[in-house]
């Protein structure tokens, strides 16, 4: 977990010097809180989040209801804004002059326009993700997209980088950076100096990025 990918997760850590472990809770109202010993450091702090991230994920998902996509409704999809327009005429779901027309039966509407976000974000992630690896060096395994609620994106030691399906709906600038960020964790895995030096040769828009998720993104959620 990364400080600057989390301020917007409402995640809280509190030293006790009352407690003698790590201990993880999520109030109804999503936020979350990471209680550590009083000399607890917080590198052990951060790992012991990252190794709980899917018990993170799944406790907000029961607190939060999904985000859902109604007739009329606008969002941005990769940086352009659309108004959702169902048309029973409309074959598949596709981008026209500022409107997102969806066909078919309107109780499927949610998850067409889902998977035309998932579709599109896809495709546009991996190409930008296996550009900028050519310029490190390094080679993606496999790029795949998750309903998320706790990170951005990740990147294993296998090479695989998983992203936030609902980044599709951020402002290019901050795909991108989150796209360089798991990028260069293929040659950095870890938050040090040399890590966030090739972010920034990555992606120079890191500090905007980061300063728009902090203040927006919740609208993802």
């Amino acid at each position: 977990m990364n400080d600057a990918l989390c301020q917007d997760k409402k995640i809280t850590i509190r030293s006790s010097i009352r407690t003698t472990h790590l201990r993880l809770t999520v109030r109804p109202t999503g936020q979350v809180i990471l209680t550590i010993p009083l000399f607890c450091s917080r590198r052990t702090a951060l790992d012991f989040l990252n190794a709980h991230q899917d018990w993170i994920d799944r406790q907000l998902k029961e607190r939060k209801p999904s985000l859902t996509f109604s007739n009329g409704m606008t969002l941005s999809v990769l940086g352009q804004k659309v108004t959702i327009c169902h048309d029973e005429q409309q074959h598949g779901t596709e981008i026209h002059n500022g409107t997102l027309l969806v066909g078919g039966d309107p109780a499927f509407i949610n998850r067409r326009v889902t998977d035309f976000i998932k579709r599109e974000t896809t495709r546009y992630i991996e190409d930008k993700a296996r550009k900028l690896a050519l310029k490190t060096g390094k080679s993606i395994h496999r790029i795949t997209l998750k309903d998320t609620t706790s990170r951005w994106g990740s990147c294993s030691a296998r090479q695989n980088l998983n992203f936030c399906w609902r980044l599709g709906m951020a402002p290019l600038f901050v795909l991108d950076y989150i796209i360089a960020h798991e990028v260069a964790h293929l040659s950095e895995m870890n938050h040090g100096p040399k890590f966030w030096r090739l972010v920034s040769e990555l992606c120079t828009s890191r500090a905007e990025a980061e300063i728009w998720l902090r203040r927006n993104g919740h609208i993802l959620r």
